[in-house]
């Protein structure tokens, strides 16, 4: 599982003026992965930006980080979080795995002709110009209910409201589709 939050970074520093040892800390926001008893094991590296292939997932990336600011800040310096069983993380294996094949120098992939002739076994055949076509006409149709119902909203908060309403339609509305992909 995974999630935005706040993560509080620890900077310190030498202050030129009087060359003493200073401190002080940046927050921003971070992914943050999780064993299956809720400790965070592992943040990105640098803060990331909401982002989305459509504008629908952009609002949707930026709703999921405003419920970062729900949650306790996370000490950069403090992760992965006491308690944090990697056994218990469903990535963590997959990590070590990764880090094992980096570290040896033998990173593995596989190769995409591979995955294609696989996924065409079970789906048929893909043709890339219909799939892109089909991505640019639900592109285009996410961005005109954007214009009909959030372009104009005369307040910020009746904005939010909206955007909140419209990421948990959403959310529920893959929880039915994709029941395997949520605990």
């Amino acid at each position: 599982m995974w999630n935005y939050r706040v993560v509080r970074k620890k900077n310190t520093y030498i202050d030129p003026a009087n060359k003493k040892e200073r401190v002080d800390y940046t927050y921003a926001i971070h992914e943050a992965y999780y064993d299956e008893n809720g400790h965070v094991g592992a943040i990105t590296q640098e803060p990331v930006e909401p982002f989305g292939e459509n504008v629908e997932e952009l609002r949707h990336s930026w709703v999921m980080m405003a419920e970062a600011f729900g949650q306790p800040v996370l000490d950069y310096g403090n992760i992965p979080e006491p308690g944090y069983d990697r056994k218990k993380d469903p990535i963590g294996s997959v990590l070590d795995e990764r880090l094992k094949e980096v570290e040896a120098g033998n990173k593995k992939g596989i190769p995409w002709e591979h995955v294609k002739r696989e996924l065409e076994k079970k789906w048929g055949p893909f043709d890339a110009e219909e799939y892109r076509k089909q991505v640019d006409e639900e592109r285009l149709e996410k961005e005109r209910i954007h214009n009909e119902t959030f372009i104009g909203t005369p307040t910020i908060s009746e904005l939010i409201k909206k955007m909140y309403s419209d990421y948990k339609e959403s959310v529920q509305r893959d929880r039915t589709e994709n029941p395997l992909t949520h605990p």
